[in-house]
């Protein structure tokens, strides 16, 4: 489930790539390891196996960190090939989407309240955010909506 997290901010990100001359990448591992990458715009980070593959610039030498280790991986808030006002709007992010036990948030803290509502917007379910997601295994197929401090965003559970 953790490749699926990383995926997803990782593709956020990696379509920016190509509209700057670099961009800042922080990867922090389980072990407190923090380790910071400058990918310049020939450069690119893929998955590769159980690998997260990181060539700073074409021809150079490619880093692998196994997926298992990494806790965090960040990028500067407008990475994802927006201006900073509209980076700003983008605050709620769940992913897998669709789901099919666990659900990450992107821009929630841990700890914070999070509502999950049906598609008929009854309550099914209010919980604490933590970092290793919300199991959402309980729940039947459908349509649901989780919100967290005024935000909301659609997801499907498989």
């Amino acid at each position: 489930m953790k490749n699926k997290l990383f995926s997803a901010i990782l593709f956020l990100a990696l379509c920016s790539f190509a509209a700057q001359a670099s961009t800042p990448v922080t990867i922090i591992e389980k072990n407190g390891t923090e380790n910071k990458y400058q990918i310049e715009e020939s450069g690119k980070m893929y998955f590769s196996g159980n690998g997260l593959v990181i060539e700073t610039k074409a021809g150079a030498p490619a880093i692998t960190v196994n997926v298992a280790n990494i806790r965090k991986v960040t990028f500067p808030k407008t990475s994802v090939g927006l201006d900073a006002k509209d980076s700003e709007s983008i605050s709620l992010f769940a992913f897998p989407n669709p789901v099919k036990d666990v659900v990450f948030l992107a821009g929630v803290k841990s700890g914070e309240k999070v509502a999950i509502y049906s598609a008929n917007g009854s309550l099914v379910s209010e919980t604490s955010y933590a970092d290793e997601g919300i199991d959402l295994s309980s729940l039947p197929s459908g349509a649901y909506v989780i919100s967290v401090v005024g935000k909301s965003v659609k997801i499907s559970k498989l």
